[in-house]
């Protein structure tokens, strides 16, 4: 219980926030996700496709309101070949179910369009250089609000990650 009010409050702090937060240095904790992997280009596909893989792990083990629910993952270098996860109890064992460990990452809470986001991954790049931090390559984009919450993508909020080594 509470891990769920701490997410939360977290998402009540983002909804209130002015655009333009600062990056963060954080801890990953680990989890059990049902991930599915697809190759998409259009943000819609996107969308339709992490939506159809909540919805089939919700039927398949439920899912785990304490921890991010809905995220993707993908590699710098394969942009397009997207890993599309859902956070489900632990314990949970089969077929595209995978145990991702703790990681420590950066980390910038974005207000705005998913068109935008590439944009704020140059950010995270930009400061992991400036602050001799190596990335692996690996990004991960956390939906806390989105098309199922709001009309105007302006108030959409998504947290961009880029896993350190």
């Amino acid at each position: 219980m509470r891990d769920e009010l701490n997410l939360t409050i977290e998402k009540l702090k983002e909804r209130t926030r002015e655009k333009g937060g600062d990056i963060q240095e954080i801890t990953i904790e680990p989890q059990h996700v049902y991930c599915r992997t697809y190759n998409a280009t259009s943000i819609a596909d996107k969308t339709n496709l992490l939506r159809d893989t909540a919805l089939e792990a919700m039927k398949k083990y439920e899912t785990d309101t304490r921890k991010r629910l809905y995220f993707t993952e993908y590699s710098a270098n394969a942009p397009m070949d997207i890993n599309y996860c859902v956070a489900i109890p632990d314990g949970c064992e089969g077929e595209y179910v995978k145990i991702i460990p703790e990681l420590k990452a950066i980390s910038f809470f974005h207000h705005g369009a998913y068109e935008e986001i590439p944009e704020i991954r140059k950010r995270l790049i930009t400061y992991a250089e400036e602050n001799n931090l190596n990335l692996t390559g690996l990004f991960r984009n956390i939906y806390l609000e989105g098309p199922p919450q709001h009309k105007d993508k302006s108030k959409f909020i998504t947290q961009i990650i880029a896993i350190i080594e």
